[in-house]
């Protein structure tokens, strides 16, 4: 009889920490990891552009920054993070490069049934960008 008063909190209690597990995933943040370029410093901003290459003068690269993360995870996640490290170093701009790769996928005959098999591949994602301060004139 007391194990039977005891299920319901087991129960609640095996939950809260499958909901914990499932929440810690979910936040879990990738490390950016940052090779400065220039011994300067510069104040944090709050706004990083993204451009698609570097301008043609004007600008101080500040560090190369390189973020990697589990297949599955959004790209919008780890150029979210650059942009966070870029602005705490000071830099107003990035200039990305999609180093993602796909793996897995594969496609089997399965000569019983006469029918084909896939298995869809994944993306595991890796932004490196370039962290620079355009000079505003």
């Amino acid at each position: 009889m007391r194990s039977d008063a005891l299920r319901p909190r087991l129960a609640a209690l095996h939950a809260a920490a499958l909901l914990a597990a499932l929440l810690a995933g979910c936040a879990s943040q990738q490390e950016v990891t940052v090779q400065r370029e220039t011994p300067q410093t510069f104040a944090p901003t709050t706004l990083v552009e993204v451009l698609p290459a570097l301008p043609a003068q004007g600008y101080v690269r500040i560090a190369v920054l390189d973020a990697q993360s589990q297949p599955g995870t959004p790209e919008a996640q780890l150029l979210a993070q650059l942009q966070a490290k870029a602005g705490a170093l000071g830099a107003n701009a990035i200039v990305v490069q999609n180093l993602s790769t796909r793996e897995g996928g594969t496609v089997q005959y399965n000569p019983a049934g006469g029918q084909f098999t896939t298995t869809p591949s994944v993306v595991v994602p890796h932004l490196r960008a370039v962290a620079i301060r355009v000079e505003k004139n």
